[in-house]
């Protein structure tokens, strides 16, 4: 409507002009090319105030500012309440300590988590967690997961489902959590639905899922969290790359829940 209304009192000027000037047009060429380029410019003008946004800058603010909107929670897993119960728990570490940010400080808080975290075969041989095993999961952790996995008492149907959910949680680990919470609530419901497992083995991996569901839920809260305490800031460098303590951790973790 504003550029329709430009362009007519546009047209009603130069018309005024036309009449001011008691010379023909096609004889002043220098007016005329100027008038040219007033209507030009003015027209420009019309189409950029028509705009109210810049594509270019919506699509790098999505990008660069953070905005966590969903909730981990999946109802239709009946284990849900472990993994709200392990961010619980992660929360309350993290409130007196900070997000890790090298080894040693990722060695302590999976301590700190696996003491929290029921064991499901209580025969097993107590490993102390230290920064080895971390730096061991962070160089191979496809091979460090695969290998916790087959060491199991899960059947082998059991193993093979999990390993392949455990490794697209490793291999796109650094996407958004509105795609991993997609990918794991869709995996939850082929487990859900399916009659291959019993109750044993739907309850280890509908909680290893949960887990994993909350872990990178309290990460990218954490990440949210982040970006406001540092806006206007240079943000500290990470040592971790984004979900890989997530990963880790649910990594480590899994001798306690299978």
């Amino acid at each position: 409507m504003f550029s329709i209304v430009l362009k007519k009192v546009l047209l009603i000027r130069m018309k005024w002009t036309e009449k001011k000037f008691s010379f023909n047009l096609q004889t002043n060429p220098i007016m005329k090319n100027f008038l040219f380029l007033t209507a030009i410019l003015c027209l420009l003008a019309s189409c950029s105030n028509d705009s109210d946004f810049d594509p270019l800058l919506i699509e790098n603010s999505d990008e660069t500012v953070p905005n966590l909107k969903m909730n981990p929670e999946n109802q239709r897993n009946y284990f849900d309440f472990k993994g709200k119960a392990y961010y619980d728990v992660l929360v309350d570490y993290q409130s007196n300590n900070q997000f890790p940010n090298s080894i040693d400080q990722m060695s302590l808080q999976i301590r700190y988590l696996k003491s929290h975290i029921e064991k499901k075969n209580t025969q097993k041989s107590k490993i102390i967690f230290n920064d080895s095993i971390v730096e061991s999961i962070m160089a191979d952790p496809d091979n460090c997961m695969i290998n916790i996995v087959q060491n199991s008492q899960l059947t082998s149907t059991a193993k093979g489902t999990l390993i392949n959910f455990l490794q697209g949680l490793i291999n796109h680990r650094q996407l958004d959590f509105t795609t991993s919470y997609n990918y794991i609530v869709g995996y939850e419901e082929t487990i859900i639905d399916s009659s291959s497992f019993d109750e044993d083995e739907s309850e280890t991996i509908l909680t290893i899922t949960s887990i994993s569901r909350y872990s990178l839920y309290s990460e990218a809260e954490r990440k949210d969290k982040d970006w406001d305490l540092s806006a206007g800031n240079k943000p500290a460098r990470k040592f971790f790359s984004t979900n890989d303590a997530s990963i880790i951790s649910i990594i480590a973790l899994l001798q306690n829940l299978i």
